[in-house]
């Protein structure tokens, strides 16, 4: 993620908040559109009053919505948020061709620093995570699909249950170690395939055909047991 330089001369952090309290008047699509465009005094108004609003946005998402930032202090959290602002900033600028105005340009603009924040958080996790941490005997996540999922149906419940066991019981006993590194990193995890790639000491194409070999395994298993991809889909489809 790029540092926390300044494009033009778009104030940072908490400048940013103070230079947005005058209360500036919301400007339409076509407004930001032609701003951003522009040169000099007009696009440098209209980065500061987007930053301003995308570093109080991202701000906001990790404070209230990201329960991974507890191990960070504020000023570090502050400083995640200026950073994602930043990159944000650039990204928006160099796609403004891109937007199709099918929605407000401030919530197109959201979705980029948001993104970025994410993907910054999701990087960090798996930093400290090491081989021996995905070889250790700690439960995989997969049961806590069903814990999110929305079910009235006890029966239905357990059902789910029960196959995402067998799933988990296929993952444990009837991988190879690395076809099981592979899948808890990247479908668990969220490492970055190229990240994973170098942890197993191999290249992106060996690490795609391992997980192939993976899945492939899997479905195997799973019909073996009756169950076909159609079964599994309808159900953890929608209740009617």
């Amino acid at each position: 993620m790029a540092s926390c330089a300044i494009i033009g001369d778009v104030p940072a952090g908490r400048q940013a908040i103070e230079a947005g309290r005058a209360g500036k008047h919301m400007r339409t699509n076509e407004a930001w559109l032609m701003a951003l465009r522009s040169e000099g005094p007009l696009q440098q108004e209209a980065l500061a009053e987007l930053r301003q609003f995308l570093f109080r946005a991202v701000l906001v998402y990790l404070q209230r919505h990201r329960s991974d930032v507890v191990h960070l202090d504020p000023e570090e959290i502050e400083g995640l948020a200026e950073d994602s602002t930043q990159e944000a900033l650039v990204q928006i600028l160099a796609k403004l061709d891109t937007f199709r105005g099918e929605g407000k340009f401030t919530t197109w603009a959201y979705k980029f620093v948001i993104n970025l924040a994410a993907s910054e958080l999701r990087l960090r996790c798996w930093t400290t995570l090491s081989l021996d941490t995905l070889r250790g005997e700690e439960e995989f996540p997969l049961l806590k699909v069903v814990e999110d999922l929305q079910i009235d149906d006890p029966e239905r419940a357990l059902e789910r249950r029960q196959v995402l066991e067998l799933v988990q019981r296929i993952i444990d006993e009837d991988l190879s170690e690395r076809q099981r590194l592979a899948i808890v990193a990247i479908h668990f995890h969220g490492v970055p395939v190229e990240e994973a790639a170098a942890r197993l000491e191999t290249n992106r194409n060996n690490l795609y055909k391992l997980m192939h070999d993976a899945r492939k395994r899997i479905k195997q298993r799973l019909i073996e047991h009756h169950l076909s991809e159609g079964d599994i889909l309808a159900l953890f489809g929608q209740s009617d």
